[in-house]
């Protein structure tokens, strides 16, 4: 590490003086040569200078992936009142007494939940019935596999309907493949069977039977990340209660159903919706938003009998998993003439999708989101340009519009099942944390039902939310949500992150996060640009930055910052722009169009090189529907265009860069930064820094506990002090 760090000159100690950032110090990165491979796709002759950094398991890559993390800490460790970020956003964000997550209400109103209390990092299992005040601890990750160094955490949980037993799903180290076991609810023991090779938490979970004899889950039967085939022909499996986890009793996929034709990417999915369910649903899940599906009789599953029938296909534009079998109808959300999706429903005798009927029509400037059908109503949410939510309800074939407790960002309703007249309503916005009511459907009531103690954060009473629409490049309105405190000054001297993704139809809705609200406190403008690529304002939104038209994406982003530079928010000197994994595309791509735009640029676990993807484990997956196909040439075209790293170009002044990556990331390779950072530090102008952060023991969804809270406080004093806050420069020489 001295090495690494005396290899750095500092000419003149960066001051609190705005223009001596980066001009006073000369960066000298770790090196690491450089090997040439040309490609030819469809004619057009392309350059990689460092493919060499795809051979993860070469040694001297792997010193490299270390030697550049020391030199990044070197740095991000010396910013000025860093650690004061880290503490006070760990402070705020656990201010209550104790925090609960993945809760599951039962329909005898009894608990299932992970929990933590103040002090502590990691969640527990318990189990709390609807008249005793005390609850029960059923299971400590800690104490699994003690023997193990492996530092486990719970990621998913499912009880049974008859609460005999909850399935427990753990990983460690950002792995997302896990572990399943099964507790027994009264006595506390863990099952001695094990299950493996299994991804609830992503794959629509654990799914069991209505006589609670055993339960459904994604298998995946390639787990090595290295193989070509990695994720690839997964399978449904049903898993008896004290069945050996070895013989696999696959009921849906490739291998009990050649004749589907199943694509080796696509993800055989299972759903059993509640325990009086009689149907099992089974998809063929990619990351479009309109799959196969088929149907089957659970005693016929059961039976060995794996009589599956079609559903619908992606032409009858099903969105997603979005649809429950009732009695003897089908009720979905359609996106046949409606990008911003209707509900509907058909009969299960006629599947007749081409005339369905019409529930709930669709909206022209609300996207439904969501809807669940009770004993008495069905209640459907919707999405505003994703930035404001509402409530609706169907009943007695009337629908109206449910006055919320207050004006909500982001809605998300649950219940017990459709048996019952209960919802839960919960709500949360850029400055209100999750907020939890009981909604009464004869009173038209709400009452507060919060799951912890409410808590109350003064310190961002000052913080002023603008939602304006701005025209980009080519003239459509792209929301923007504008976030800062009251008492800046218009001089165009603020400090700004933005924040956008912009892929898979995925949109930005408003989220509580003190950390990002304490970046506002201290004088930054967030901004959070709801560009195309996602699904703010429906299928068409999605599409307007999907492949070929995957640049509107990364256009959009630059529109807003323009904007807010216009309007004295900001300045090209004082702007930072942040994204991760599918939204690499978005950030490096606006780097490398428009370099002067930009005082830093921040991308996690990103897609920067995806021209590339079909060769990483598991050949790009379903994800090549996505992005593209490099074997089409329209498609490969739209794939060069879209690739940062091929972008990057020598005598370019870029802006400062901060590139994380989890050595453990099945979704993205860390190569895909480990190759941009490479070519970036050794363009032929380098006055800037280059960061490269390697997470030998993370993922790709980062980490957790008091970690995330430092690797959230690296990215944000990082885009402080290169965008001139003074309280936030290096705070001595690095020698």
């Amino acid at each position: 590490m001295k090495n690494i760090i005396y290899s750095l000159l500092i000419i003149l100690l960066v001051s609190n003086c705005k223009k001596a950032i980066n001009r006073d110090i000369i960066y000298n990165p770790p090196k690491i040569e450089s090997q040439l491979v040309s490609d030819v796709y469809f004619g057009t002759t392309i350059d990689d200078p460092y493919r060499n950094i795809e051979n993860t398991k070469d040694s001297t890559v792997l010193k490299w992936y270390k030697s550049q993390t020391e030199y990044t800490n070197s740095f991000i460790e010396n910013i000025n009142n860093r650690t004061s970020f880290i503490d006070n956003t760990y402070e705020i964000d656990n201010r209550k007494s104790y925090y609960i997550k993945k809760h599951h209400l039962t329909e005898n109103d009894n608990r299932f939940y992970l929990k933590k209390n103040i002090g502590e990092d990691y969640y527990k299992l318990y189990f709390k019935a609807v008249n005793d005040s005390s609850e029960i601890l059923l299971f400590n990750p800690k104490e699994y596999k003690t023997n193990s160094k492996n530092d486990y955490i719970i990621n998913y949980i499912k009880p049974s309907w008859d609460e005999k037993h909850v399935v427990v799903s753990l990983s460690y180290s950002g792995k997302e493949l896990s572990e399943l076991i099964i507790i027994d609810t009264k006595t506390q023991k863990q099952h001695p069977q094990i299950l493996d090779n299994a991804w609830p938490n992503s794959f629509l979970g654990i799914n069991w039977l209505p006589d609670n004899s055993g339960f459904t889950y994604l298998y995946f039967t390639n787990t090595d990340p290295n193989s070509s085939n990695f994720k690839n022909n997964s399978q449904s499996v049903l898993y008896t209660l004290g069945q050996d986890p070895k013989k696999l009793n696959f009921i849906f996929g490739s291998k009990t159903h050649p004749a589907f034709n199943i694509i080796k990417s696509e993800y055989p999915l299972t759903k059993i919706n509640g325990a009086s369910d009689k149907y099992m649903i089974g998809y063929l899940a990619g990351v479009d938003n309109f799959w196969d599906t088929y149907y089957a009789k659970i005693e016929d599953i059961k039976k060995g009998h794996l009589n599956w029938k079609l559903l619908y296909t992606t032409e009858d534009k099903v969105k997603t998993n979005k649809g429950v079998i009732v009695k003897d109808q089908f009720v979905f959300m359609s996106g046949t003439n409606a990008d911003n999706f209707k509900l509907a429903s058909i009969n299960l005798d006629t599947l007749n999708f081409k005339t369905p009927k019409i529930i709930f029509e669709e909206k022209k400037d609300e996207v439904i989101t969501s809807f669940r059908i009770n004993n008495d109503a069905i209640y459907v949410t919707t999405s505003k340009y994703g930035i404001e939510a509402f409530l609706y309800q169907i009943k007695n074939r009337e629908t109206q519009q449910i006055k919320l407790p207050k004006k909500a960002g982001t809605i998300s309703i649950t219940h017990k099942s459709n048996n019952y007249n209960d919802l839960w309503v919960s709500i949360s916005g850029w400055t209100s944390s999750n907020e939890r009511y009981k909604y009464n459907s004869i009173t038209n009531k709400f009452t507060e039902d919060y799951l912890t103690d409410k808590t109350e954060y003064p310190e961002f009473k000052n913080i002023i939310i603008e939602e304006i629409s701005i025209p980009s490049h080519d003239g459509t309105l792209v929301p923007i949500s504008i976030i800062y405190n009251k008492d800046i000054k218009r001089d165009g001297n603020n400090p700004s992150f933005f924040y956008g993704y912009g892929a898979y139809g995925d949109g930005i809705n408003p989220f509580f996060s003190p950390t990002f609200l304490y970046y506002v406190k201290e004088g930054g403008v967030l901004c959070i640009p709801h560009v195309r690529g996602g699904g703010e304002k429906g299928e068409v939104w999605r599409k307007g930055g999907f492949k070929k038209t995957k640049p509107n994406t990364w256009k959009d982003l630059i529109a807003a910052v323009e904007y807010l530079i216009d309007n004295k928010y900001t300045s090209k000197n004082t702007t930072a722009i942040y994204s991760s994994s599918a939204g690499g595309i978005m950030v490096g791509r606006a780097m490398t169009e428009r370099p002067d735009l930009f005082a830093a640029v921040i991308s996690e676990v990103g897609v920067l090189n995806p021209i590339r993807m079909e060769v990483q484990p598991g050949g790009g997956g379903s994800n090549i529907r996505e992005y593209g196909n490099v074997k089409d040439s329209t498609e490969c075209m739209a794939l060069l265009e879209m690739d940062a790293y091929l972008h990057i170009k020598d005598s370019t002044n870029y802006p400062a860069t901060y590139l994380t990556v989890g050595m453990n990331d099945t979704r993205v390779v860390p190569w895909e930064s480990g190759k941009f950072a490479a070519r970036l530090q050794n363009t032929n102008v380098l006055t800037k820094p280059v960061f490269l952060y390697a997470d030998f023991e993370s993922g790709h969804s980062g980490s957790s506990g008091k970690k995330s809270y430092e690797e959230w406080g690296n990215v944000l004093t990082f885009a402080l002090w290169q965008t001139g806050h003074p309280n936030y420069q290096l705070k001595r020489l690095v020698k």
